[in-house]
């Protein structure tokens, strides 16, 4: 039986132990009026706390002891739910001093007081409900799909760039998610039109090039102004239309990739422009490895393989006998030539892998390349397009997915380009 009365463990410890959503706890246990139980002594005196979608700031926080490690009545002070945020270890400042106390009998002591301010951020086990998502997946049922194949084998790519859910310019995240489930049809059609021409499409690489949340803030200005979503609703619409996609998809063949690329929207800790903690802390890995996990529950996508980067900013892999690299690209600077043979050379020192092909993303533009020893494939996008950037430039993009064909026995490696 489950114990929500067991006040010693936290809504997610709870949560994890019994296999039961964290909201569903925290429900029960609102009914119940039950909370837990603190073992800090410290009394709140003043202070002010500022909060946002993704996480907030406590400022001149005043206590009678040290807080240590657990902020939670600190939080609950200030009415924050400490369940779904986290202090960010590394940003707690701490003063104190000393002050006259008048005691009962008259006289006077030195009581000991401290200052806190420190930064908090939300879980990311509150951002997503794993379970929740996978329960759904258990429901549905794919459609088979037994078209003959003939030829040399070919991959279909599609790229899945810069969505930027969230993002509230033009027709917003409404237009960007239309378009996109318009998109998987639309692939789903092109993939079924090719086989009936005879072309033996083989396997399939579902490309995650990066930047499919908008995040809230650090990116530009304005940007928390100008978002129509906050970060946990990027997070699950995000995983939503990719699991949307790939069952869409997959079953349309016997060997899938899924594969990601880390991206400068995807950083999820930033604070003027600049990331806090490391290159793996990205939203895109957070997806992939999401959908990796609920996938292997269903037996119609388990077969399903994954390339999901940890800090990696190039991710490769084998497909139809094409060594292809891909790139996000925002660390690419204006010599594209320069860097795509630098990271060539460093990929064949490091990897013992030899690029045959590269793909990225970030430009938000459909552009496809011959450098010479590879071509490179620059994926569209979905996104409702940025108005600063158009006002500035006059430049802007057809919005699309970008698709095509990799085999080795093409000449260039690809074929059949194509933006749908």
């Amino acid at each position: 039986m489950v114990d929500l009365r067991n006040t010693d463990l936290r809504a997610p410890a709870i949560a994890t132990k019994w296999r039961i959503g964290n909201s569903t706890v925290k429900d029960h246990r609102k009914k119940l009026s039950i909370k837990a139980q603190h073992t800090d002594t410290a009394t709140v005196l003043s202070g002010k706390a500022e909060e946002t979608p993704d996480g907030g700031e406590f400022k001149d926080v005043q206590t009678t002891e040290k807080i240590g490690t657990d902020w939670t009545r600190i939080f609950e002070r200030f009415q924050i739910d400490p369940d779904v945020f986290e202090i960010v270890d590394d940003t707690v400042r701490m003063s104190t001093w000393q002050q006259s106390k008048a005691l009962e009998d008259g006289t006077r002591d030195v009581v000991n007081l401290f200052s806190y301010s420190a930064r908090f951020t939300r879980k990311v086990e509150a951002l997503v409900d794993v379970r929740e998502i996978a329960d759904s997946l258990r429901k549905w049922k794919p459609t088979q799909n037994n078209t003959p194949r003939m030829g040399p084998p070919v991959t279909m790519f599609v790229g899945w760039a810069d969505w930027q859910l969230g993002k509230g310019e033009g027709d917003g995240t409404k237009g960007t998610t239309q378009r996109i489930l318009d998109s998987f049809q639309a692939t789903t059609d092109r993939i079924t039109a090719m086989r009936k021409r005879g072309i033996n499409v083989d396997g399939l690489l579902l490309a995650n090039m990066g930047d499919h949340t908008e995040a809230v803030t650090g990116h530009y200005t304005s940007q928390t102004y100008s978002v129509d979503l906050n970060q946990r609703d990027q997070l699950n619409l995000a995983i939503e239309l990719n699991l949307t996609g790939i069952k869409a998809l997959a079953p349309m063949f016997d060997q899938v990739t899924y594969s990601a690329t880390l991206c400068n929207h995807g950083q999820w800790q930033r604070v003027a422009g600049k990331a806090l903690t490391d290159d793996s802390d990205n939203s895109t890995g957070f997806i992939g490895d999401t959908l990796h996990t609920v996938c292997d529950l269903h037996p119609a996508l388990s077969h399903m393989d994954w390339i999901i980067p940890r800090d990696e900013m190039i991710t490769t892999g084998t497909f139809s006998g094409v060594n292809l690299s891909m790139a996000h690209g925002h660390k690419i600077g204006s010599a594209e030539d320069t860097w795509l043979a630098k990271q060539s050379l460093w990929l064949q020192a490091t990897r013992r892998f030899e690029t045959e092909l590269w793909a990225t993303a970030h430009r938000h533009t459909a552009i496809v390349e011959d450098f010479g020893p590879y071509s490179r494939v620059q994926c569209s996008t979905e996104d409702p397009g940025s108005k600063s950037f158009t006002d500035g430039t006059g430049k802007f993009s057809t919005q699309g997915t970008t698709t095509f064909l990799i085999g080795s026995h093409l000449k260039r490696k690809y074929s059949d380009w194509e933006v749908l």
